[in-house]
């Protein structure tokens, strides 16, 4: 059991490796930051080590400009108050000891560790959590599901571009797996930490929790709660505890943010009707369509976008590129929508990994896409990282749910193996097509 385990991350590390040196070497955006985005980052954390870490309660400008200023007198009226400098820490930490050629170097390091080992543990829990215990079948389990999640289109952005999201589902990952393991303590200190990186995030997810316990309990089915929080049937309010946990980090920031407000005059970003999309002049809201073209893996119009609105269908090769390039972003969107419907089997066929994880996840990207509708139209890159880990775990589940059926004959084996190559050659073919903006 030992030796298939070790195989087993090591074929994770020989997957990610070979994945990030052919992105690297293939891939038009390449796998480091964009420039764009880096720049932003040095502008948020060189403006903390210049003005003080907290002299704006720790918020910061979030600008791509160029030699910026970076002064109070420069950019007071560019102060960000959706971040805070918990939500960017590390990348506040390089640049104050080693600089901005370092933080250009190992802020990206630091992402795809952090994206691999978010990988590795949604593979793990994912075979954790398995009915079956047959240690070959969980391997192939993990490591199909490892491989889907590294390659597909919300992924790579996140290579490229990160955002706070990445975070939070590391260690929103990493506390249930402490709770599993009978580590409350620290499972609730991670869940706290998860929020400070993203409290938007863990609010959304204490929320849900609080509407499954007040519906559980108006159906006089209290307990029932139990089955959807890791590990607290032998804990008395070890579930209010993970409320708090996950809710607490919404009120320290909304602390920080309504001080900030009464002593900076004018700030940057947008309010919450605008993120939702009705605030009256909302020209970037597509509504739920708009919110939903993240299923294709990038927008429709990156087929467009290199011909400046001057597309001539006579030029063969740019008619071919159009033709494909919408091929390519169809197939990506089927592909998902059978993923969704995977979700529906994974419920039926992994209860325990559905409650604790897909089901909390699932609704925080639903809130996302629903209800701020403005924002997930613009910002196609952050949000739908969540549905990374929803798209990875129920493919693997339908593909193994189809070999069961035909008891994993020869056959079915040999004819899975073309067609899971198609869906991951289909990833990376989408991530070549990612736009500069996602």
């Amino acid at each position: 059991m030992k030796k298939i385990i070790y195989c087993r991350f090591f074929f994770y590390f020989f997957a990610w490796g070979l994945y990030l040196i052919f992105m690297s070497n293939y891939a038009p955006l390449g796998t480091d930051w964009l420039p764009w985005h880096f720049q932003r980052i040095y502008n948020f954390s060189e403006y903390l080590k210049l003005n003080g870490y907290f002299s704006n309660y720790g918020f910061s400008i979030w600008s791509t400009c160029k030699d910026c200023g970076l002064s109070p007198q420069n950019e007071i009226n560019k102060i960000y108050l959706s971040l805070n400098i918990f939500s960017n820490l590390p990348y506040v930490i390089i640049n104050h000891y080693f600089g901005s050629e370092n933080l250009r170097l190992y802020g990206p390091i630091i992402d795809k560790t952090i994206i691999f080992i978010t990988g590795i543990l949604i593979s793990e829990l994912f075979v954790k959590l398995s009915k079956n215990k047959n240690i070959f079948y969980n391997s192939t389990q993990a490591i199909l599901c490892f491989v889907i999640f590294i390659v597909n289109p919300w992924t790579y952005k996140m290579l490229i571009a990160q955002w706070i999201t990445v975070y939070f589902v590391l260690f929103y990952l990493i506390g249930i797996l402490l709770f599993l393991n009978n580590k409350q303590n620290l499972g609730l200190l991670i869940y706290f930490i998860s929020g400070m990186f993203d409290y938007q995030s863990s609010s959304a997810i204490a929320i849900f929790y609080i509407m499954l316990w007040t519906i559980f309990l108006l159906k006089r089915k209290k307990n029932a709660i139990k089955s959807y929080l890791p590990n607290i049937n032998n804990h008395k309010f070890l579930n209010y505890k993970i409320i708090i946990s996950l809710i607490l980090p919404a009120f320290i920031y909304f602390f920080l943010r309504l001080v900030a407000e009464n002593q900076i005059q004018v700030t940057s970003g947008s309010s919450l009707l605008t993120r939702i999309g009705i605030s009256g002049n909302d020209i970037h809201n597509g509504s739920l369509l708009g919110a939903l073209q993240f299923i294709g893996g990038n927008r429709i119009t990156q087929c467009f976008v290199a011909f400046n609105m001057d597309l001539d269908l006579s030029n063969l090769p740019k008619s071919i590129f159009v033709y494909n390039c919408i091929l390519s972003h169809a197939s990506m969107f089927f592909v998902s929508l059978i993923s969704i419907f995977g979700i529906f089997i994974l419920y039926k066929n992994n209860n325990s990994f559905f409650k604790l994880l897909t089901f909390p996840i699932a609704f925080l990207l639903l809130s996302y896409t629903f209800i701020l509708q403005q924002s997930s139209s613009v910002h196609l890159m952050g949000y739908s990282y969540l549905f990374s880990l929803l798209f990875s775990v129920s493919i693997t589940n339908i593909t193994f749910q189809i070999l069961k059926k035909y008891n994993f004959s020869v056959i079915s084996i040999i004819l899975a193996i073309p067609s899971i190559i198609g869906i991951l050659l289909l990833c990376i073919r989408i991530n070549m097509l990612t736009g500069i903006n996602g």
